[in-house]
């Protein structure tokens, strides 16, 4: 017989197993997005160092950058797979795991060239900021499961832009 009870204590246990479900599958997806971003940054220069921020939330720095970059890092925010409301929020707000790379150029670029942001080619772009103190780009990508190639494109554009802009102007 199904009472108050009985349903409240059957929502509990499902949200307590999807709980941990929902960590379990972003400890995997953590390993998939570092996977990416180490391939990507490692273009970018050497020694990279990881500094975790809770369960959900990690932060990749290159220690020794490649010119014309002095400074480089790759923020990464992931979806909240171990909150089911969150998590549906988040989704219906178009939230997907994110990326936030920061980079700072010996020569700060010039602003960007004003296109929509799905002019770059790069799946998942939802921000581009050009400005004059370091850092001088900040990239916004919202990346999905099988959506990862797109973390190289924004680190090749990152690393290129400086260059790209002096030869437009």
């Amino acid at each position: 017989m199904l009472t108050l009870q009985n349903a409240a204590l059957a929502i509990a246990l499902l949200l307590f197993a999807w709980y941990f479900a929902g960590m379990y599958v972003n400890r995997r997806r953590a390993d998939v997005l570092i996977r990416h971003l180490r391939e990507a940054l490692l273009t970018a220069g050497k020694n990279l160092t990881i500094r975790w921020f809770g369960r959900s939330a990690f932060q990749i720095t290159v220690g020794e950058p490649r010119s014309p970059l002095i400074g480089l890092q790759a923020l990464c925010l992931l979806e909240p797979r171990d909150f089911a409301l969150a998590l549906a929020w988040s989704r219906l707000r178009g939230r997907r795991d994110q990326v936030l790379i920061g980079a700072a150029y010996v020569t700060p670029p010039t602003a960007v060239v004003s296109h929509p942001l799905s002019g770059y080619g790069i799946a998942g772009l939802t921000g581009l900021e050009v400005r004059g103190e370091a850092p001088h780009l900040q990239l916004t990508l919202q990346v999905g499961a099988g959506g990862e190639a797109a973390i190289g494109q924004a680190v090749e554009l990152v690393r290129h832009l400086s260059a790209k802009k002096r030869a437009l102007s």
